[in-house]
C-alpha cells in the first residue's frame, strides 16, 4: 500500500512506526504507590521488582502515565538530592499524575493490593468530642464520604486521599500529609480557640463537627490583633526593659509569637456559631518603630536621657527616659495598647493592684441601692468617678500623684453590675450571683440574704417530693423536675422560659402547672401561640386536664365577657395584635407565650402588643429561644423579667456589643450564667433513659378559610353522588369512583394547591417547616414521609429557600443506597424526604430520630413500618414521630377508623396498601361525614 500524504498538522496523532530493539513490552506492569517521610511516590514495577520500560509500546492511560514519568525522570537526571531516594517520583510534587492514573486499572499499594479510584468525592472533617480527662477535648481528622466516614486514611496530594485501597478526591487540602495527623490530639477545652485558629490557618476546606455548633462561616471582615506593651523588668540600675507584641481575643500574647496563624476562629458560645476571620497582622518592626519614636523624644539629641538600647525584641531604656515616657506617653498609649507587667512600675508611682470595692446597700423591690467606692489601700474614690476617669485616661489619679492602672475586664464587670441612679449606685436583684466576684464576704451581708436564698433555692429543687395536681397523665421524672421549676418561678414571682427540646412535653408540664391553680383561680390565663397550634392546645386540655375550662379568642369568637369566664384563653399572635386595645385592659393570672420566638423583634407590632399585657405571672415556651442573635434574648426577657437587663441601650453596651462585635468570652459566660436560672432546657439526649423507644404524637392543622370552603363543596358533592353510584352499580361496582373521591378529599386536605393550580394553599407545609426548623436547630436529623408527589415538590421548594441540606426519594429514584448512605453519614444532609411507599421497607435510616408523617395512610401498619425505618437495630436515640392531620377533614376520620377498627384496615387494604379492597357503606359515610 502506498503511503498517503497528510498535512503535517496530523503528525502528532500518527502511530510510531519504528520500535527500538531494546524496548521491551512488560505484560504484568503495574504502578505502585509507596510512602516514605517525604510523601507518596510512584514506581513502575512488575512481580520481579522495579523496571525500566518505554511508553512507546503502550497505549491509552498506561502510555500517558509512562510518558509523563519518562519526562519527569529526564529532568531529575540533572538534579542531585541527597535526602530522597533516587528514582522515586513524588505525587505531591507532580499532582497532575493523578488525573492520568485515574484511567489506569493496574495501580497497587506496597503489599500488592489493587487500588482504584472512588466514585464518590470526600471531605476532610475535624470531629471534636469530650476528652477522657475532665475539661479536655479530643480531635480526630476523618474523611467524610456520602456513604461512610473513614478514620484511617492518608493524603496523597492536596486533592487526593488514600483509604481502604481507594483513591478519593477531596477539596484542596494545601497541607503536607504528615502535618494533618498533628490535628489528631487532646487539648484543654480552654484552648479550643487556638486549636481552631491553627486548623483553619492550615486548612480552609475542612468541615467541623463539634457539639451542636452550626456551620463554620468564613468572614470577609479581617481582624487586627491588639498591640501589647509589656514591661518585663527593672534592673539594678533602674533601667526599664520593655517589648511589644500582638494579642488576639481570648488568646495569650505568646500565641502569635510561637505559631504561624493566618486566620482566627471566633467562637460564639451563646449562638453556637464559629466565624473564621483573616488576620491583619502589623509587622512587629512597625510597632517597635512607633515606641522608639516616642522614646526618642526624651533621649539622645532631643532629650536628656540615653538612647534606647534594642536587643533582639527587648527595648532597654534608662531611668530618666523611662520616667518621662511613663508619665508623658503611657496615658495615651493605654487607649491603643494592652499593658502587661504594669505592677513592675511601682518605682515610677504606677499603682497596678486591684482596689477593694466597698458597698453599703439597702434592699428594694428587685434591686439594691446605696453607695459604692473603690478603696486604693485607704484612699476611697467614688465608683462612678473612678470609672469615668478610667474611661477618659485609662488610669485613675490618686492623691499622691500615682496613676492607678485598672484591669479593663474588672472595670467592664463593674459597669455591668452597677448602674448610677442620681447620687446612688444600684445593683439588680438578678446580678446577685456575680457580687462575690467583686465584693469580699458578700455571703455574710444581711442585705443580700433574700437574694441568696432565692438563688440557692434552685439547688434544692431535686430534694423532696412534689405535690402533683390531678391530671390524666403520669409525668416522667424530668417532667416532674420541670413542674417543680415552674412552681418555684411562680412562688418567687419571676418569669421563666421552658425551653425543652421538641417532643419532651412542654405543653403537658405547663398544663400541670395551670391545673394546680384551676378551676379554683378566678382570673383567666392567656396563652398566645401561632395559629397552627390552637387546636393542639385545645386537644391537650381535653386529654390531660378536662376539668379546666377554655375559650378560644380567634376569628369570629372574640367575646371578652365569655373570655373572662374561662380558665384558659387561647389566642394567636395576630389576634392579640389586632385586639390589644381590649386585652391590655384585662388583668390575667398568667400570660404564656408558646413559640415565644415570635416576639424576637423588639420593634415589631406583635412584640409591642405582648408587652402591653398585664398579668401576675409570665411564662415562655420555646424549643429555640435564640434563633439568630442576642437581640432576641433581650426581647424575651424584657417580657419575662424586665429588670433583668434594664434598657436596650444598657443591654447593648453590657452584652450585645462585647459579644457580637468583640466575641468577649468573659461577657458571654457572664450572660449565660445570668440567664441560666430562668431558662430550663433539656435535650432529648439528656433524658434518653426516661423516654420510651418510640413517642408518637398527632398535630392537628387547621385548614384555611378558602381551603375549608373548597373541601366542604367537594365533600358535599361526593356525599350526595356516592350513594347514587352505589344504588346504581352496587358497592363493588362503585369501588373506583369511591376511591377517586376519597383520594381527592385527601389531596385537598394536604396539598390543595396541586389541584387548584396554586389558587388555594394549605397550612400543612408552613406548620411542618416551623416544627422542622426547631428540630434541626436542636441537632436532629429528620425523615418526612408523604403520600402525594406534589407534597414532595412543595416541601422541597421550601427547603431550598431555607438552604436546608436534604435528599429525596420517590418510586422513580435510582441508586437509592447512595442517597441513603449520604443521609446516614453526611452531617450537612439533615432531612430525608420520601414517599411512604418507597420508604416503607428495605431501608435503614437510623441517623434520624425525628419523623413527620405529612398525611395519614389507610393502613396504620404501613405508617408503623415507615417509623421503624428509624426505630430499629442500631438506633441509639429515642424516636419521635409526628402525624400531621388537617382538622375537620377526611384525615381525622381515617385516624378514627384506624383507632376504632384496626381489623378493618388489615382486611380491606390490598397487599401494597395502595387501594381499598372493600369499604362498607357505613365506613364510607363516616369518611364523608362533616
Amino acid at each position: 500500500m502506498s503511503e498517503i500524504p497528510f498535512s503535517k498538522s496530523f503528525s502528532p496523532f500518527q502511530r510510531t512506526q519504528i520500535l527500538s530493539k531494546d524496548v521491551k513490552f512488560v505484560q504484568d506492569l503495574f504502578f505502585q504507590i509507596g510512602f516514605d517521610p517525604f510523601g507518596a511516590y510512584l514506581q513502575v514495577r512488575n512481580k520481579k521488582g522495579i523496571i525500566e520500560t518505554s511508553y512507546i509500546q503502550y497505549q491509552g492511560a498506561v502510555r500517558n502515565v509512562l510518558q509523563a514519568l519518562e519526562q519527569i525522570k529526564s529532568k531529575q537526571d540533572f538534579v542531585i538530592d541527597w535526602e530522597k531516594t533516587p528514582g522515586n517520583i513524588y505525587l505531591n510534587e507532580h499532582p497532575y499524575l493523578m488525573n492520568a492514573l485515574r484511567y489506569c486499572d493496574n495501580i497497587k499499594d506496597e503489599t500488592g493490593n489493587p487500588i482504584s479510584f472512588s466514585t464518590h468525592e470526600g471531605r476532610l472533617v475535624a470531629q471534636i468530642n469530650e476528652g477522657i480527662v475532665e475539661n479536655t477535648l479530643e480531635s480526630k481528622m476523618v474523611l467524610q464520604l456520602p456513604n461512610r466516614i473513614l478514620t484511617d486514611f492518608i493524603l496523597i496530594t492536596e486533592h487526593f486521599a488514600l483509604a481502604n485501597h481507594e483513591l478519593i478526591e477531596i477539596p484542596p487540602a494545601n497541607i503536607p500529609f504528615h502535618v494533618l495527623a498533628n490535628f489528631n490530639m487532646q487539648f484543654d477545652r480552654s484552648d479550643l480557640t487556638l486549636f481552631l485558629s491553627l486548623l483553619y490557618s492550615s486548612l480552609e476546606q475542612v468541615g467541623l463537627q463539634y457539639e451542636d455548633y452550626k456551620d463554620v462561616v468564613f468572614s470577609d471582615e479581617n481582624i487586627k490583633p491588639a498591640p501589647c506593651l509589656i514591661f518585663e523588668k527593672i534592673d539594678e540600675s533602674n533601667s526599664l526593659y520593655l517589648r511589644v507584641a500582638q494579642q488576639l481575643p481570648n488568646l495569650s500574647m505568646e500565641v502569635l509569637e510561637q505559631f504561624n496563624l493566618y486566620r482566627f476562629a471566633e467562637i460564639n458560645e451563646m449562638e453556637k456559631r464559629i466565624r473564621i476571620r483573616n488576620l491583619d497582622l502589623e509587622p512587629i518592626e512597625s510597632l517597635n518603630a512607633h515606641i522608639l519614636s516616642l522614646l526618642n523624644k526624651y533621649s539622645g539629641k532631643k532629650g536628656k536621657g540615653e538612647t534606647p538600647l534594642v536587643v533582639d525584641n527587648l527595648i532597654i531604656i534608662s531611668e530618666t527616659v523611662a520616667a518621662a515616657f511613663i508619665y508623658q506617653e503611657l496615658p495615651q498609649l493605654l487607649t491603643q495598647y494592652t499593658i502587661m507587667g504594669a505592677e513592675k512600675l511601682r518605682e515610677y508611682k504606677i499603682w497596678a493592684k486591684q482596689p477593694t470595692l466597698k458597698v453599703s446597700m439597702n434592699h428594694k423591690i428587685d434591686f439594691f441601692e446605696g453607695t459604692a467606692d473603690l478603696d486604693f489601700e485607704g484612699e476611697k474614690i467614688n465608683l462612678f468617678d473612678a470609672i469615668q476617669q478610667y474611661n477618659k485616661n485609662r488610669y485613675v489619679l490618686l492623691s499622691d500623684g500615682s496613676h492607678a492602672l485598672l484591669n479593663e475586664s474588672y472595670v467592664k464587670r463593674l459597669e455591668r453590675l452597677f448602674k448610677k441612679k442620681g447620687k446612688t449606685a444600684r445593683i439588680s436583684f438578678f446580678d446577685y450571683p456575680f457580687l462575690d466576684e467583686v465584693i469580699e464576704e458578700v455571703a455574710s451581708e444581711k442585705t443580700f440574704q433574700k437574694s441568696r436564698a432565692f438563688f440557692e433555692g434552685f439547688n434544692d429543687l431535686d430534694k423532696g417530693r412534689a405535690k402533683l395536681p390531678s391530671i390524666n397523665a403520669k409525668l416522667r421524672p424530668y417532667q416532674v423536675q420541670g413542674y417543680k421549676w415552674l412552681q418555684y418561678m411562680h412562688k418567687n414571682h419571676t418569669g421563666g422560659c421552658l425551653a425543652d427540646d421538641m417532643g419532651l412535653g412542654k405543653t403537658l408540664q405547663t398544663l400541670s402547672l395551670l391545673a394546680s391553680f384551676y378551676p379554683n383561680q378566678k382570673k383567666p390565663s392567656l396563652i398566645v401561640m401561632p395559629k397552627s397550634l390552637l387546636f393542639n392546645w385545645e386537644r391537650e386540655v381535653r386529654r390531660f386536664t378536662p376539668q379546666v375550662t377554655t375559650y378560644t379568642l380567634y376569628g369570629n369568637t372574640k367575646d371578652i365577657e365569655n373570655m373572662r369566664n374561662a380558665n384558659l384563653v387561647f389566642t394567636t399572635y395576630a389576634t392579640l395584635r389586632n385586639s390589644i386595645e381590649e386585652l391590655k385592659e384585662e388583668l390575667f393570672f398568667y400570660v404564656i407565650l408558646d413559640e415565644s420566638q415570635n416576639i424576637k423583634n423588639l420593634n415589631a407590632q406583635t412584640t409591642k402588643a405582648v408587652l402591653l399585657l398585664h398579668s401576675e405571672h409570665r411564662l415562655a415556651l420555646s424549643g429555640t429561644p435564640i434563633e439568630n442573635n442576642l437581640g432576641e434574648l433581650y426581647s424575651l426577657f424584657h417580657f419575662l423579667n424586665p429588670s433583668l437587663f434594664g434598657s436596650l441601650t444598657q443591654f447593648t453596651e453590657d452584652y450585645l456589643n462585647p459579644i457580637q462585635k468583640y466575641n468577649d468570652v468573659e461577657v458571654t459566660r457572664h450572660l449565660r450564667r445570668k440567664i441560666y436560672p430562668f431558662v430550663l432546657r433539656r435535650l432529648k439526649k439528656e433524658v434518653l433513659k426516661e423516654l420510651p423507644d418510640k413517642v408518637e404524637q398527632t398535630i392537628v392543622v387547621p385548614m384555611g378559610e378558602e381551603q375549608k370552603r373548597y373541601y366542604e363543596q367537594r365533600r358535599q358533592y361526593y356525599a350526595a353522588e356516592i350513594p347514587k353510584q352505589i344504588g346504581e352499580k352496587g358497592i363493588l361496582g362503585s369501588q373506583f369512583f369511591v376511591f377517586q373521591a376519597l383520594n381527592e378529599l385527601r389531596q385537598i386536605a394536604t396539598v390543595p394547591e396541586a389541584i387548584t393550580d396554586g389558587r388555594i394553599e394549605g397550612g400543612k407545609c408552613e406548620l411542618l417547616i416551623e416544627q422542622l426548623m426547631e428540630a434541626l436547630a436542636n441537632g436532629h436529623k429528620v425523615l418526612i414521609f408523604v403520600n402525594f408527589l406534589a407534597a414532595i415538590e412543595s416541601i422541597s421548594n421550601r427547603l431550598d429557600e431555607l438552604g436546608v441540606g436534604y435528599v429525596s426519594m420517590t418510586g422513580a429514584t435510582r441508586d437509592r443506597q447512595t442517597i441513603v448512605d449520604r443521609f446516614q453519614n453526611d452531617s450537612e444532609c439533615r432531612v430525608f424526604l420520601l414517599t411512604l411507599k418507597t420508604g416503607g421497607s428495605g431501608l435503614n435510616l437510623t441517623a434520624a430520630d425525628t419523623i413527620f408523617l405529612y398525611d395519614p395512610w389507610w393502613n396504620a401498619a404501613a405508617e408503623n413500618q415507615a417509623i421503624d425505618r428509624a426505630h430499629r437495630m442500631g438506633q441509639v436515640n429515642k424516636v419521635h414521630a409526628y402525624k400531621l392531620i388537617s382538622e375537620g377533614s377526611i384525615e381525622e376520620k381515617m385516624l378514627q377508623l384506624q383507632e376504632l377498627k384496626k381489623e378493618l384496615f388489615d382486611n380491606v387494604i390490598s397487599a401494597d396498601g395502595a387501594t381499598p379492597k372493600s369499604l362498607s357503606e357505613d365506613d364510607i359515610k363516616t369518611l364523608l361525614s362533616k
